[in-house]
């Protein structure tokens, strides 16, 4: 009944969580592709040697995905501290400042709402360096209370991603200027314009439009239909010359 009480609130608690304010920027080379073909992303304005995910498609909402901990360690760190306890969301990259936990731990719960920089802010007095990695949708939580004698702790979190996920298998990083270059695979999607966004660990943020043709019509025969079209409309639309009737 509590965690169901809780996730009644969200819809509102979400309504005042703060979005990423950092913003980079990304360029596409070509701006149109064909599926299944690739396409080379530049980015500047991100943070230093920063970890970048890349994402395609519409924004999708995920509420209240379940991540039961299982990993109970039972020895702290050099600081006394025990963890960190979380897991990893079933999608990724995340959109930054749209993560939203609840932990149940035995009983006592906590919240933590996304300050859009890849750390978390709670009211819990339990809580100890909360994060949130945007790039491969890893989170979690450090204690200072042994986790080991608790039965079966677990998260719900709510995320926002993007429908496909495009970060090249070998990783993306930054540069110590904040710049990077990567090459991604155009999915297997109808044609149609579909908005590429890249994000880093930091909450830097950075969207272009990428249009998509379709499978089997080359980009050469676009643009030639194109001027096709052009040449076909200019001497439609242009004043004919009178005829003259003479019946």
């Amino acid at each position: 009944m509590t965690i169901t009480m809780a996730f009644l609130t969200i819809s509102i608690i979400l309504a005042v969580i703060p979005m990423a304010s950092a913003a980079g920027a990304i360029t596409l080379n070509p701006t149109t592709q064909l599926p299944g073909s690739s396409v080379t992303v530049d980015g500047t304005g991100f943070g230093a040697t920063k970890k970048v995910g890349i994402g395609m498609g519409a924004e999708v909402i995920v509420s209240a995905e379940v991540h039961p901990i299982t990993n109970l360690v039972t020895t702290p760190d050099e600081n006394g501290t025990y963890g960190p306890f979380g897991g990893v969301t079933l999608h990724y990259p995340i959109k930054p400042g749209s993560v939203y936990i609840f932990y149940d731990v035995d009983g006592t719960t906590s919240d933590y709402t996304d300050d859009g920089d890849g750390t978390l802010t709670s009211s819990s007095p339990y809580a100890v360096n909360p994060v949130v990695n945007y790039v491969n949708g890893s989170f979690g939580r450090g204690s200072n209370t042994d986790w080991s004698g608790f039965t079966a702790p677990v998260a719900y979190i709510n995320y926002t991603y993007y429908t496909y996920n495009v970060t090249p298998a070998a990783g993306v990083t930054t540069s110590a200027g904040g710049a990077f270059t990567a090459s991604i695979t155009v999915p297997t999607v109808a044609d149609g314009n579909y908005v590429v966004t890249a994000v880093d660990t930091a909450g830097n943020k950075a969207t272009q439009t990428l249009n998509v043709v379709p499978e089997g019509l080359t980009i050469g025969v676009m643009l030639t239909l194109s001027t096709i079209a052009v040449i076909v409309s200019t001497r439609y639309f242009r004043k004919q010359p009178k005829i003259k009737n003479y019946n």
